[in-house]
């Protein structure tokens, strides 16, 4: 796959304005913050938003994984996903679990899968199916059925946002230290 040129390149951290410092804070070296930023009013909506459903949920970290793994799997995005891997792995789940959630939930357990058909549901039709509904209602509050439609809703927007604007990975150093600035799993 040829590796397009950035549309919107990452602001250089010593060419940030002081609104933008502020915003990112120590985030300086992730290049979704730095192509974001260049919206501010953009960046102080959906980083809150993606905090709120990430750090913030009412999900368990490895359920909110395996619906963020499926649908970037779904959006063919590769930025968000790499990022993904590791925070799954963080939260417990096995390079095994990670790809069976990715390529759609066969060898996973049960309730596994029910989550993986709630991303494809969401992901192709918009709406989660009855079946699935009521095998995530078995287990789930209404708060966290809720949190389910809109994780897969936030991770298709930020394919659509990291595949339009071409978001290059960062280094493989930059990369492997993200671990250091997550606190959450």
């Amino acid at each position: 796959m040829q590796q397009n040129l950035p549309r919107i390149p990452p602001v250089a951290p010593e060419d940030f304005t002081p609104e933008q410092k502020s915003l990112v804070g120590d985030w300086t070296a992730l290049n979704f913050s730095r192509v974001i930023v260049e919206h501010p009013g953009l960046y102080r909506t959906l980083i809150p938003l993606i905090g709120q459903l990430i750090s913030g949920s009412a999900l368990p970290p490895r359920d909110r994984e395996v619906l963020i793994l499926r649908t970037l799997t779904l959006s063919d995005e590769v930025y968000e996903y790499r990022h993904h891997v590791l925070i799954a792995q963080k939260a417990g789940m096995t390079d095994a679990e990670i790809e069976a959630a990715a390529r759609g939930g066969a060898d996973l357990a049960p309730f596994d899968q029910a989550l993986v058909r709630a991303a494809d549901e969401l992901v192709r039709e918009q709406r989660v199916s009855d079946p699935t509904w009521r095998t995530l209602a078995e287990r789930y509050s209404q708060v966290q059925l809720m949190e389910v439609v809109a994780v897969v809703g936030l991770y298709a927007l930020m394919a659509m946002l990291t595949k339009s604007f071409d978001i290059e990975l960062e280094d493989a150093a930059t990369f492997n230290g993200f671990g250091r600035l997550r606190s959450y799993t």
